[in-house]
């Protein structure tokens, strides 16, 4: 199936953050925001895996939130203090600005459904003023790292607060927990590829078809997006 075609299926656009939407860690690399992280939930008593250099910000919270849920609020709220802190120089992805706006000029809804917490999402919506582009955010639930994507959770309860069926939803997302979590879920999925393989990992995944530019998407949901959109990123 082409966009377009998954467009005119499906009635609700699910968003994933990081990646299709922005680059979450352009200003500073993922791996130094974690080594901070790592250091202040250390300082805060959270014992860390001797692995710790192997995870990025929210993997590391999720982690530690399984290994040691009675300090979940503490982890929780240093992984969306620094989350928050990448999200004020997090680099637009290109072409996001564009679909969003097709979207909303095409009356379509789009909720942002991310691993990544809500209050990072929306701290770089605020910024770029694309909160009214948004219907909704859900983010990772608050000391759950089971119900983040793959899990079809945050698929399913956008759905439910929208009152559509999850196979009326397609997601746009840029990894393969975002194309497991919507073929869990039963919906559709578009995926970003916005690096060398990832087209094929995507499809391999089930991902109904794959893009490399957000701007491909903006064309699918309004044919004329108009020369204003073009010039932003």
């Amino acid at each position: 199936m082409t966009p377009a075609q998954i467009f005119a299926a499906t009635r609700l656009i699910l968003l994933d953050f990081d990646g299709p939407t922005a680059h979450l860690f352009a200003g500073t690399p993922a791996r130094v925001v974690a080594d901070r992280l790592a250091a202040q939930l250390a300082a805060a008593g959270v014992p860390l895996p001797d692995d710790v250099d192997q995870y990025g910000p929210p993997e590391l919270g999720a982690e530690l939130i399984r290994q040691h849920r009675d300090q979940a609020d503490t982890i929780e709220a240093l992984v969306t203090a620094a989350e928050v802190e990448a999200a004020r120089t997090a680099e637009p992805t290109p072409g996001c600005r564009d679909m969003l706006s097709a979207a909303h000029r095409a009356g379509r809804p789009v909720v942002m459904v991310s691993n990544n917490s809500a209050a990072a999402v929306r701290a770089y919506l605020s910024k770029h003023q694309l909160t009214g582009y948004v219907a909704e955010v859900i983010g990772r639930p608050h000391a759950a790292p089971e119900r983040m994507k793959p899990n079809p959770w945050p698929l399913q309860e956008a759905a439910r607060r929208h009152q559509v069926s999850a196979t009326t939803c397609v997601l746009i997302g840029d990894s393969v927990t975002d194309i497991e979590a919507a073929r869990a879920a039963g919906s559709a999925s578009i995926g970003y590829a916005n690096k060398h393989g990832k087209a094929a990992r995507l499809t391999d995944a089930g991902a109904t078809t794959t893009v490399t530019d957000m701007r491909e998407l903006a064309e699918a949901l309004c044919p004329d997006t108009g020369t204003e959109d073009r010039t932003m990123p």
